[in-house]
C-alpha cells in the first residue's frame, strides 16, 4: 500500500534564495527548482528533504497544507511540480484559510480548525488506499504543538526531521482518549462560540453549564475572558472530532439480532463493542485484514484486541451494517469454510438501527 503524506509547508526554499542572493519571484523559484539536483534540494526545501528522508515513492501521494499567504502557496506549488517530476508522485496543494502568523485571534479561530478539517478529510477520503503520515517537519512552528494533538486525538503516525539532518522522529498513533461526549452540550452554542465570543449568561442558559463547571472542568476546551466564553483552539480539535465520532450509524442484521436474544452470547459485551464501531478512526484501527487475503470471505472482520468476539462487517455512506458475530472457536471454523460474502447482506431491510 503507497503512503500519502500530510505535510504542512512554509517558505524554507524561498528563505534559501535569500540566503543565495537569489531573485523570489516565481520565475526565478521555477528555474533554481528546475536545475537543483537532490543533494540541492534537500538543503533548499524542508519539506523535500523530509519527503526524500522518509522514503517517497512513486504513486506516493502528498497533501501539501500551504499557509494562507500568497507566497506559501506560490513555493507549495512549484515544490509539487518538482516533486511530481523527480519521483513520480501524486501531489494536492491545500490553502488553509487563517493559517498566518500576524492575527494570532485568526490563526486559533480560523486557521487551526481548517487545517483539522483538511486533515480529517483527508483521513476519511483515503484511509482505505493509503498508510496515512502526519509529516510536521515544515510550515509554522506554532503550529507544531497543535499537529501533535490532531495527530494523537485521531490515531495519525507523526513523523518529522531535524534540520539538516537525517534523523527521523516518529510518534507511532497514541491511544489517547478524552471525555468526548462532554462537547455534546456545546451543540446549541458551537456555531457562535467557534466564530465569536458569547456572553456568558446566554451560554450557561443554552447549555446548562454552571459557573463551577465553566471554572474548573472545562478550562481546557473554552476560554472565559470577563464576562464572555469562546472556544479554544484545543476545544475546537476536540469538537471536530466528537462530531466525527457520532458520524457512523450501526446496524444489526436478523442473524445478528436473533443471536444476541436466543443464543449463548454476551449480548451487553457485544453492545459495547458496537458502539465503539461507531468511531470510524477506531473501526479502521480495528479491522482484522488478513481475513480477506484468504479468498472466501469479502466482508471485514472487527477484532475489538484481546477478546474472543469477532465481527463480521461492511460500511457505507458512514453506516456501519453488522452482519455476523462470532466466537473465537465457532470464528475459525467460519474463516476455514468461507461463505461470508457481501451479496448475502445486501437488503438493506433486514437490517435495524442499533446506534
Amino acid at each position: 500500500m503507497n503512503t500519502l503524506y500530510l505535510c504542512p509547508s512554509g517558505i524554507s526554499v524561498l528563505e534559501y534564495l535569500k540566503r543565495n542572493n537569489i531573485d523570489t519571484s516565481l520565475e526565478s523559484l521555477n528555474d533554481f527548482l528546475k536545475n537543483a539536483d537532490e543533494s540541492i534540494l534537500t538543503k533548499a526545501s524542508a519539506e523535500i528533504n523530509s519527503l526524500f528522508h522518509m522514503g517517497i515513492m512513486q504513486d506516493d501521494r502528498v497533501v501539501f497544507l500551504s499557509s494562507d499567504t500568497d507566497e506559501g502557496e506560490m513555493a507549495a506549488n512549484s515544490l509539487a511540480k518538482k516533486l511530481e517530476k523527480i519521483k513520480g508522485c501524486n501531489t494536492v496543494i491545500k490553502r488553509i484559510k487563517g493559517l498566518q502568523i500576524q492575527d494570532r485571534k485568526e490563526f486559533d479561530r480560523t486557521g487551526i480548525p481548517n487545517l483539522t478539517e483538511v486533515i480529517i478529510n483527508e483521513v476519511e477520503s483515503n484511509r482505505h488506499y493509503y498508510n496515512i503520515v502526519l509529516n510536521a517537519t515544515a510550515g509554522y512552528k506554532a503550529a507544531v504543538p497543535y499537529l501533535t494533538f490532531i495527530g494523537m486525538i485521531f490515531h495519525l503516525p507523526i513523523r518529522y526531521i531535524f534540520e539538516r539532518s537525517e534523523s527521523i522522529i516518529e510518534l507511532p498513533p497514541i491511544p489517547i482518549d478524552f471525555d468526548i461526549e462532554r462537547l455534546k452540550r456545546l451543540e446549541p452554542v458551537i456555531d457562535r462560540i467557534t466564530s465569536d465570543y458569547m456572553p456568558i449568561k446566554y451560554f450557561r442558559d443554552a447549555t446548562g453549564y454552571s459557573y463551577d463547571d465553566i471554572e474548573h472542568d472545562t478550562r481546557d476546551i473554552l476560554f472565559r475572558e470577563d464576562d464572555f466564553i469562546t472556544l479554544r483552539p484545543v476545544g475546537r480539535i476536540l469538537y471536530q472530532r466528537y462530531l466525527q465520532i457520532k458520524g457512523n450509524k450501526v446496524y444489526i442484521s436478523q442473524i445478528v439480532s436473533k443471536k444476541l436474544e436466543f443464543g449463548s452470547y454476551d449480548k451487553q459485551a457485544f453492545e459495547n463493542l458496537f458502539k465503539k464501531m461507531k468511531d470510524p478512526i477506531h473501526l479502521q484501527s480495528k479491522i482484522h485484514p488478513e481475513i480477506k487475503k484468504k479468498g472466501k470471505i469479502d466482508l471485514d472482520c472487527y477484532k475489538g484486541g484481546s477478546t474472543s468476539e469477532r465481527i463480521f462487517f461492511y460500511t457505507e455512506d458512514k453506516h456501519v451494517y453488522i452482519c455476523e458475530i462470532f466466537m473465537h472457536d465457532e470464528y475459525e471454523r467460519t474463516i476455514e469454510q468461507g461463505g461470508l460474502l457481501l451479496e448475502k447482506f445486501e437488503n438493506k431491510k433486514t437490517f435495524k438501527e442499533a446506534y
